[in-house]
């Protein structure tokens, strides 16, 4: 139980340091949008009024202040797009190791001949 409610929050810490609790906040708005355009006029044009953007409501311009105030604390150099440099890990290309098969020799062998039999397998095999 401690170390479900330990995970549960840091998990909810790191989401509200990166800024995710703004993008709750906008979801909420978009569903109660959504909700109250949808009992007066249908579904398709409620979900398009909601998305349109045209008129936003009070929590869509709370989240939308809130990210943009978070946006400016950020330093200038880890706002997105601030950066000129950019280390990318996932496109970080190593060459493929080429790998050469030694020669195959026995110690003390003079002739290959060692490696052929000399006579025939004998079928069926004999009986004691």
């Amino acid at each position: 139980m401690r170390r479900t409610l330990s995970t549960t929050a840091l998990l909810l810490a790191w989401l509200c340091a990166n800024g995710a609790a703004w993008n709750v906040v906008q979801v909420v708005a978009w569903a109660k949008m959504f909700s109250e355009y949808s009992q007066v006029m249908p579904v398709a044009d409620a979900l398009e009024l909601t998305f349109d953007g045209s008129a936003p409501c009070d929590l869509c311009t709370l989240a939308q202040s809130g990210q943009d105030g978070a946006r400016s604390q950020l330093p200038a150099d880890a706002a997105l797009g601030g950066g000129t440099e950019k280390i990318l890990l996932i496109a970080d290309w190593s060459p493929a190791p080429v790998l050469v098969a030694p020669e195959f020799s026995w110690p003390g062998l003079v002739a290959e001949a060692g490696l052929i039999r000399p006579e025939s397998v004998p079928v069926p095999p004999p009986r004691a």
